[in-house]
């Protein structure tokens, strides 16, 4: 079978499915990888991989990815040019991708992609980190606090959203070259498949869904096949309770600020931290200590508790390293997957980005570090260690284009 992926995003969106393709590869499959150049270098050996100029860490660190951050839809609407123009960028590289493939497999940002292969006439599977499909528990990118509202004001706002996505992805009148309108080819929103969908994350935390076309597969993470760092292992040694803390790709405004919640935090409890921030001191008897980038299946399961920002790998993998969390969301998916660990009691409330203070941080690390909080993070770790999402993503792919 000759699949063709197109994995646009930031590097936690990215990363799933460099795993998802080496499995496909590994099964016999020919594999082409469609990314952006500035995350190639997380795509496994194995797959052939063609990349896109669009930058996710710039659009992030930009106005429209400030606008995104603060769910700001007036702000977004002016900046809409932006996103358009990244979610675009994905359609003349996946269109020569395209030919003589048997499937796209898109991710849920490319857009572009599911276009060209329309045009083409090769099926095509959706594959998202999130829930994408109609279901009161899943998340609003647009409206981040969704799930605070009453069960009607949410099924309202989801039909609404519905409507607005497809203009802030520069689709309601076509692409910038005036061909396919999107929403007049998915009446349902940006989520339609044609074969099926794939949803890479835990079932523990979906909600059930009575669709033969919608597989929860568990979450796309690699073997465990890295070790720590010699620093980072000798720091571990050292006989403290240690916590880890890091944010992915999501970009600080004042890094500087954020370390000194932590230290102040750290100090209140009595813990040290492994930070994986800019500006983080390097010092090895500091109570914070920054860090370069360690595996994190590695180096969740030798702390006490995780601080980071909600992204959905690493949701998945402080889960399956039974750690408890403090999720610090920022934007989109993130409050979604922070208001699930909380509901499991692998969390406590989340505390968003804006509301950091080391008087609240100190608060929500004393309740991940409690033993009631601890116990049941490592339970659901057991339960979540044991999935093979990617195994699963790929016997269903299998389903979806034998039956096609």
């Amino acid at each position: 079978m000759r699949v063709v992926i197109a994995a646009a995003g930031s590097r936690g969106d990215a990363v799933p499915f460099g795993v998802l393709a080496a499995r496909l590869v590994a099964r016999g499959h020919d594999v082409t990888v469609v990314t952006h150049a500035s995350l190639a270098h997380v795509m496994p050996d194995g797959p052939r991989v063609v990349t896109v100029a669009s930058d996710p860490g710039a659009l992030l660190a930009g106005p429209a990815g400030t606008a995104l951050r603060r769910g700001d839809l007036r702000a977004l609407n002016r900046t809409r040019n932006v996103f358009a123009e990244f979610l675009q960028s994905f359609g003349p590289t996946t269109r020569e991708a395209l030919a003589g493939a048997d499937v796209l497999v898109a991710s849920s940002f490319a857009i572009a992609a599911v276009d060209e292969a329309m045009r083409a006439d090769v099926p095509v599977v959706r594959a998202h980190l999130w829930p994408e499909f109609d279901t009161l528990d899943g998340p609003m990118p647009l409206l981040p606090y969704a799930w605070t509202l009453p069960a009607g004001a949410r099924r309202r706002a989801r039909g609404a959203l519905r409507r607005v996505e497809p203009y802030f992805a520069g689709v309601d009148g076509g692409w910038a070259d005036g061909r396919l309108d999107l929403r007049a080819a998915h009446p349902t929103g940006l989520t339609t498949a044609t074969l099926g969908s794939l949803h890479a994350y835990s079932p523990l935390l979906a909600e059930p869904v009575d669709d033969s076309r919608t597989v929860v597969t568990g979450w796309w993470r690699e073997a465990p096949h890295e070790g720590l760092s010699e620093r980072t292992r000798a720091l571990l040694a050292s006989g403290d309770e240690w916590i880890a803390v890091g944010f992915g790709s999501m970009h600080q405004n004042s890094p500087g600020r954020v370390v000194d919640v932590v230290t102040e935090a750290c100090r209140r409890l009595g813990v040290r931290a492994l930070v994986q921030l800019d500006g983080a001191p390097r010092e090895a008897d500091g109570v914070v200590v920054g860090i370069d980038d360690e595996p994190h299946h590695a180096l969740f399961a030798q702390v006490r508790a995780v601080v980071h920002h909600g992204g959905s790998g690493t949701t998945g993998t402080a889960l399956a390293a039974g750690a408890p969390s403090v999720v610090v969301p920022h934007f989109a998916d993130q409050y979604h997957w922070a208001h699930r660990l909380h509901t499991l009691d692998a969390a406590p409330a989340p505390l968003p980005r804006r509301l950091l203070t080391a008087g609240l941080l100190t608060r929500r690390l004393r309740a991940a570090l409690s033993a009631g909080m601890r116990e049941r993070a490592a339970d659901l770790g057991r339960q979540v260690a044991t999935e093979d999402g990617a195994g699963v993503a790929v016997a269903a792919l299998e389903q979806f284009i034998g039956g096609a």
